[in-house]
């Protein structure tokens, strides 16, 4: 197919779109923007199927919105005021974008009605200003929440900090210039954080940006210049670079429990020394 005609099959694509986007990814039916398709290899329409086929670099748009793969699938109905693209497929080197973020992977699927994409790839990453998300198997875009669900190991990074677990919902909110930025992270299996000073394990955690603190339960581990700290509950002001751990999570009545730690002095050459202290701390009820 020529340029001229493969124009012509963009201008007609414009025009299954509804008739100012919002920031961020905002791809939805809830932009008035009209989008618009290009290929350079030629674009397929299949009335019967009621979907059209861009292929080689193709390109969807939509206001601030660009998607671009190999290929793009965008299927139709009739709406209200004529034909209007419902979803789209995107397969190999699949990048979506705005100003200011872009995700990536080798296919998605992005659902405008339900204002979702979700991404597959190895991995499919989220990066934004501030932040960078990826995911093993797959990572969601919710856009009206914005909200990103990432699963296979999962791991978020937030400056020097991260964290990582098999699945992870990242919570963002509007930064500068509408850009997003992370909010909150909740973390589940495997949770691994990390700071510049320590590493903290355990079965579930989260991470509030807003106000630098860092829970995480269940088996916890925390490790810091050789030292080693073990117990049921973590809190972590990742501000100050105060840990406190405790036996149990607050409300927990299974059992008593105690928090226990192993510090290690530094070594010089030769020095064969032990931990200069091991000990547990008092049972959750206060016994000895």
């Amino acid at each position: 197919m020529t340029g001229s005609k493969l124009a012509v099959c963009a201008m007609a694509l414009a025009l299954l779109a509804s008739p100012v986007a919002a920031q961020g990814f905002n791809m939805s039916r809830d932009n008035e923007s009209q989008i618009q398709v290009y290929a350079d290899d030629g674009i397929e329409w299949v009335n019967d199927a009621s979907r059209v086929i861009a292929r080689g670099n193709a390109k969807a748009i939509r206001g601030g919105v660009t998607v671009v793969a190999d290929t793009l699938t965008a299927y139709y109905r009739q709406g209200p005021g004529g034909n209007e693209i419902w979803r789209l497929d995107a397969d190999g080197a699949v990048k979506i974008t705005t100003a200011t973020e872009t995700a990536t992977g080798t296919k998605a699927t992005y659902d405008l009605d339900k204002a979702i994409f979700v991404l597959r790839g190895a991995p499919a990453k989220l990066v934004t200003p501030t932040d960078t998300v990826t995911a093993k198997d797959t990572l969601e875009y919710w856009e009206k929440d914005r909200l990103a669900v990432a699963r296979g190991d999962a791991f978020a990074t937030n400056k020097e900090k991260s964290i990582k677990s098999d699945t992870l919902t990242a919570r963002f909110k509007e930064g500068a210039k509408g850009s997003l930025e992370l909010n909150r992270a909740d973390a589940y299996g495997h949770v691994v954080l990390t700071t510049p000073r320590e590493q903290v394990t355990g079965d579930r955690g989260d991470y509030n940006v807003e106000s630098g603190i860092a829970t995480v339960a269940g088996s916890v581990k925390i490790t810091r210049e050789g030292n080693e700290l073990n117990g049921g509950y973590a809190h972590v002001d990742l501000n100050s670079g105060i840990s406190k751990l405790f036996g149990s999570a607050p409300g927990d009545k299974g059992g008593n429990k105690r928090a226990s730690g192993t510090f290690t002095p530094e070594k010089n050459d030769g020095d064969k020394r032990g931990a200069v202290f091991q000990g547990a701390g008092p049972k959750k009820d206060g016994g000895r």
